[in-house]
């Protein structure tokens, strides 16, 4: 029993973040702050989720500030459009027998579909500008490939869904990118 107390006393595990926490991550953004905490992310992928205190926050994206609120408990993404800062509501992964997909539409492109690279299978249809869509699906190798009508925009060959992960897709003028999504905070 000695060896069980000692292993949580010396950082086993992380604490458990406040209950009143949200969490918050920016998109394709190189520098920001969240609530007074630096956050990067490289060009069109997501950081880490960082936890803020339910309520308002300061973010600021480049030179782009703005006040944002956030509910306890919930995922949210922080992303600059032009001088406007934007904040989505994330989907949890709660199932852990699949894996989740969200598409991040920072293009031009008004709407946008995910599909399989060969166009044949929908997973997640009608992503507006400025906005995201979700879907949980089955684990599985699979190519995929973002489209505006029939015109294939940008695509992955290749990627491997595993179940319980999470994975962001963040389609801008420049192309298609990918970031396992993760629940691990700064």
């Amino acid at each position: 029993m000695l060896g069980f107390a000692v292993a949580q006393e010396t950082g086993l595990y992380d604490p458990a973040p406040p209950a009143d926490s949200a969490f918050v991550r920016i998109i394709n953004t190189p520098a920001a702050t969240l609530g007074g905490k630096a956050v990067t992310a490289l060009k069109g992928a997501a950081s880490a989720y960082v936890v803020i205190p339910q309520g308002e926050f300061a973010a600021k994206l480049g030179m782009t500030t703005s006040k944002l609120k956030v509910e306890a408990g919930k995922f949210y993404s922080v992303v600059a459009n032009g001088s406007k800062v934007t904040l989505l509501t994330d989907q949890a992964a709660e199932n852990r027998a699949k894996a989740l997909l969200t598409i991040y539409n920072l293009s031009k492109n008004a709407t946008v579909d995910l599909k399989t690279a060969d166009g044949k299978t929908a997973v997640v249809a009608g992503v507006k500008t400025g906005e995201s869509g979700s879907r949980a699906v089955n684990g599985i190798t699979v190519d995929l490939a973002a489209f505006a009508g029939p015109k294939a925009l940008g695509t992955l060959k290749g990627v491997k869904l595993e179940r319980g992960n999470a994975y962001a897709l963040v389609l801008t003028d420049t192309g298609l990118t990918l970031t396992q999504s993760s629940t691990k905070t700064k």
